[in-house]
């Protein structure tokens, strides 16, 4: 999820997460399933032990990437940590930008959410990325103009 935090803070930001959710509990269970399947080919001794011994591993890790990916969505919506919420003050007093997307956020009645954090501080390190690059641009122009 991208956020720009030059604009409002987005109002539905929520929306997907209880879709991930869902998604991600079916995932799991379909892992837990070749779990399953696995330790019934091996204390049930039949006679298709190869077939059933395929089809456990492949439940069982086929979803792991996708289990993995959307794991990752859903740890976008966590609260900050007091080290983070600090730092996102910090950076609010440092930069206004990120102050006035951060009391909007509050404005609208909640806190700011993991991914709305990394968005601050990704344009923070952009921002800053672009003075230091005109900083050096400004510095070797001003040497050239002294020679």
């Amino acid at each position: 999820m991208k956020i720009n935090i030059l604009n409002k803070p987005p109002e539905d930001i929520f929306k997907d997460k209880l879709k991930h959710v869902i998604i991600f509990i079916a995932l799991l269970a379909l892992s837990f399933f070749g779990v399953l399947l696995g330790a019934y080919a091996i204390f049930a001794d039949t006679h298709y032990y190869s077939q059933l011994e395929n089809w456990s591993l492949f439940t069982f890790v086929a979803p792991t990437p996708f289990i993995t990916f959307v794991g990752g969505k859903i740890q976008e919506y966590k609260r900050l940590t007091p080290p983070e919420r600090d730092e996102l003050s910090a950076l609010g007093q440092q930069y206004p930008e990120v102050k006035v997307y951060t009391d909007l956020v509050a404005a609208s009645g909640r806190e700011p959410i993991r991914v709305e954090y990394r968005s601050c501080k990704d344009w923070v390190e952009e921002t800053e990325h672009q003075i230091e690059k005109k900083l050096k641009k400004d510095k070797k122009n001003s040497s050239k103009n002294i020679v």
